[in-house]
């Protein structure tokens, strides 16, 4: 312990005599060390660390997958949900949710607020229990029962400042008298809701946009979250789903979700951040390409560094240090160093958290979760431990090694570098140049595949339309007559606003990843009935709505106000479904049913397809119908306006209030928002795998200048001799960018055949390209050699002014 104490006061003492070359290395792996332990708190946060429930292992995620297209995700119907609850055996306990938004009335100001409405053992499926008050009693889960509610400790302080009185007062929701029951701990959430539910209530079987005929046959709209029994495995959960959809099929054939949709059971943890998990470990493995480049770096420092202390290692093994003690004296200054860059990335990291919670909310489930805590820390240690070894073992045994009389002949003349010294100096460039290569090459790829999503059409043009959500409380707007005059009411006040070019309503927005699908009948085609039709995505729209959006006109006529309930039923379809169901024909004066009323629709116009879930997804089929004739409860109002957002915001709100003051407005986007959005996750991707892919150019372009100016230095005679045989300052300046360039050609040479191996696994995350595109390739390998000529031109012009005279009379 002594001689490691000995050790370390030298290693001190060593680094403070030569302050440059400390705070070079220090620095340069404390970004590496920082980059690394910021992205592994994320990793850690997102994908590491269990949901914070009792027993988060055992806790899965029931969903349904289309039986023919194998899409997962889809909802479950309340009565496949009570099938579950009732025959599983594998499942401790089961529970069901569905989100919706609500108006909370206090004072004048109406405000909408995010809800849930969960079935009896929803939190007990958890292992959550109120922090103050009850939860939900099994009669106010009856139709009928007693209108309650828990809220969220958020909640509770932002609206009543933490007061207790809170438990047993009224609060008036949704236009009724809802009495608080509970209060939720500090500590809940539940990131399978974006954003985050304030209030919770009981009813799943209640659900506005739906009948309930709908609801008790089929109709899918809940999440549905189970528990384990202890030692039971998802595969024989899945297993028993299996059965359990077999006696479903059999006892209601004719149900919407019998025949096309199959129960399936994952993870709740995969079913939050599964798909995200090949986005992370590609930022992880970027991430640790920049901090290799930074260790290669560190270690050519060193090996410089060594060279100047040739004497002073020969002076050691003269006075009898063994080459073992050297080795050990060499790593702890290693060591040190690392230790050193380490704290400065944590100091780096534990600042940059802040930022990153605040990236794209809601794009990665669980980022607000992200903390430098013990696990990051002791991540942080082991990595320091590590490069530490990466880059200090290999010019510490270089050190050493050296002969005793070779060492002091050379010191006494200046120490020369050796061969072997200068070919592993060369060696760490080119292996700079091939792992810089390969960050640069994904992330040209990712930004090319960025750019191809972008140059997507939409179907719509976004620039310009501001969005207003709107959820029509059940206790004011119950009959269908009533949603459909005040979207009639408030269109035609809105339309008052000078500024406003158009508006219009629509039950669903694009991008959104709001969807409806229903089962129907195209003309042409024998019905079959629900459950075994095709489906169609379903959107109610007013006549003025694809003015608004621009949605181009193919083929008819949009909607008029003549098309209002009790008119002929219309309908309007996208491009897809015209050339899916009648190829080579024009479908206007065809017709199409809803396979649940039958009700027959006239095809009036078709439209362009737009995308209403993400801009990478396929063209869906989609319908459209009066949203005079189908009234929908919540749907979003777009205004299209050149004017500033601001007043445009306040002159809507406005016109809202005058048609009915207690209705809450928020969630307020532009539509080029609600883009970006869409697209956040993969340039979240794109964005830092680009940073990360700097860092590399930067520190390899900083490697190379470094190898060539230490070379230039250390062939100062041999330069010296060259001019002053006839070499002209185009020679030398050939002879050292020559010198160069042959280790970034031969960097450039191996990061392409890695870059080969490697792009393929970036496959899943591309859109529009192959993971072998020659434009990548080439961009980077020419940036990366551009920037390498540069960083040899520096020295090379600092070797063409060399004095041969000055030169020889100093050696």
């Amino acid at each position: 312990m002594d001689s490691i104490g000995q050790d370390l006061k030298f290693a001190i003492r060593m680094l403070r005599k030569n302050p440059a070359f400390t705070v070079v290395a220090v620095l340069t792996l404390g970004l590496g060390i920082g980059a690394n332990t910021a992205i592994f708190s994320v990793v850690d946060a997102v994908l590491l660390q269990p949901l914070p429930y009792q027993g988060a292992a055992r806790l899965v995620q029931i969903s349904q997958t289309a039986a023919q297209t194998q899409a997962t995700g889809a909802a479950v119907s309340f009565t496949k949900y009570e099938q579950v609850r009732s025959q599983s055996q594998t499942l401790e306990s089961t529970g069901a949710y569905y989100p919706l938004t609500v108006s909370l009335v206090m004072g004048h100001e109406p405000e909408a607020l995010p809800g849930t409405r969960v079935s009896l053992d929803f939190f007990r499926v958890l292992g959550v229990m109120p922090a103050r008050g009850r939860s939900f009693l099994p009669e106010e889960e009856q139709p009928g029962g007693r209108d309650v509610a828990m809220v969220g400790d958020s909640f509770w302080h932002s609206h009543f400042g933490g007061d207790e009185s809170l438990l047993g007062r009224v609060l008036t929701i949704d236009g009724k008298d809802v009495t608080v029951v509970g209060i939720l701990p500090k500590s809940f959430s539940f990131p399978l809701q974006t954003p985050e539910p304030e209030i919770w209530m009981p009813r799943i079987d209640e659900y506005a946009s739906l009948r309930p005929e709908q609801i008790r046959s089929g109709a899918t709209y809940l999440g549905v979250i189970g528990r384990l029994r202890s030692g039971v495995t998802l595969l024989a959960a899945q297993a028993e789903l299996k059965t359990i959809d077999a006696r479903y099929r059999a006892q209601f054939g004719g149900f919407a979700d019998a025949t096309k949709l199959e129960l399936a059971a994952v993870s709740l943890q995969d079913s939050l951040v599964g798909t995200l998990r090949p986005s992370l470990l590609v930022l992880l493995a970027a991430v640790g390409f920049v901090l290799l480049i930074a260790c290669a770096n560190v270690a050519n420092l060193l090996l410089a560094r060594a060279t100047a202390r040739e004497r002073e290692i020969a002076v050691r093994k003269a006075l009898g240090a063994s080459r073992m003690r050297l080795v050990r004296q060499l790593l702890s200054e290693s060591l040190l160093l690392s230790v050193a860059g380490g704290t400065v990335g944590v100091i780096l990291c534990a600042a940059l958290i802040p930022t990153l919670r605040t990236i794209s909310p809601g794009a990665v489930p669980r980022l607000t979760e992200t903390r430098v805590d013990a696990g990051v820390l002791l991540f942080s240690l082991s990595l320091c431990i590590v490069t530490g070894i990466i880059f200090g073992l290999v010019p510490s045994l270089q050190a050493a090694r050296k002969e005793l009389q070779s060492s002091l002949k050379e010191g006494g003349r200046g120490s020369s570098e050796s061969g072997r010294r200068g070919r592993l100096r060369a060696g760490l460039v080119v292996a700079e140049v091939a792992v810089a290569l390969v960050l640069m090459t994904g992330a040209g790829l990712l930004i090319e595949s960025f750019a191809h999503l972008m140059r997507l059409d939409p179907g719509f043009t976004a620039k310009g339309v501001m969005t207003f959500p709107l959820s029509l409380p059940p206790a004011r707007y119950a009959q269908p007559a009533q949603q459909a005059e005040f979207y009639r009411l408030l269109l035609e006040k809105v339309k008052s606003i000078p500024q406003i070019q158009a508006a219009g309503v629509t039950s669903h927005l694009p991008l959104s990843g709001a969807l409806r699908f229903v089962f129907f009948c195209p003309q042409g085609t024998v019905c079959q009935g629900i459950g075994k039709d095709p489906t169609i995505a379903l959107r109610q729209v007013s006549p003025s709505y694809f003015d608004a959006m621009r949605t181009p006109l193919l083929r008819g006529r949009v909607f008029t106000e003549s098309d209002v309930a009790g008119g002929a039923p219309v309908a309007i379809i996208n491009q897809t479904v015209a050339s899916r169901y009648w190829p080579g024909q024009d479908p206007i004066g065809k017709h199409l049913a809803n396979s649940r009323d039958m009700v027959q629709r006239e095809i009036v116009g078709v439209v362009g397809d737009v995308k209403f879930n993400t801009l990478n997804a396929a063209n869906s089929e989609e319908m459209y119908f009066p949203i005079a004739q189908v009234p929908w409860p919540s749907g979003t109002l777009m205004v299209r306006s050149d004017a500033k957002s601001e007043p445009l915001v306040a002159a809507v709100r406005q016109k809202i209030a005058e048609l009915d003051p207690y209705l809450p407005v928020s969630g307020i986007l532009s539509m080029d928002d609600v883009v970006a959005a869409s697209v956040a996750q993969p340039r979240i991707v794109m964005q830092f795998v680009g940073i990360f892919a700097g860092f590399a150019l930067l520190l390899s372009a900083v490697g190379i200048y470094g190898v060539m100016a230490y070379s230039v230095n250390q062939r100062k005679q041999e330069m010296g001799i060259r001019v002053a045989l006839g070499a002209g300052p185009s020679d030398i300046l050939r002879l050292v960018v020559g010198q160069g360039m042959r280790l970034t050609l031969a960097g450039v040479g191996f990061g392409v055949a890695v870059s080969l191996l490697l792009t393929r696994l970036l496959a899943s995350l591309l859109f529009g390209i192959r993971g072998i595109d020659p434009a990548a390739f080439g961009a980077a390998a020419v940036v990366l050699g551009g920037s390498a000529l540069l960083a040899c031109y520096l020295p090379a012009r600092r070797a063409t002014r060399v004095d041969p005279v000055v030169v020889l009379r100093s050696e």
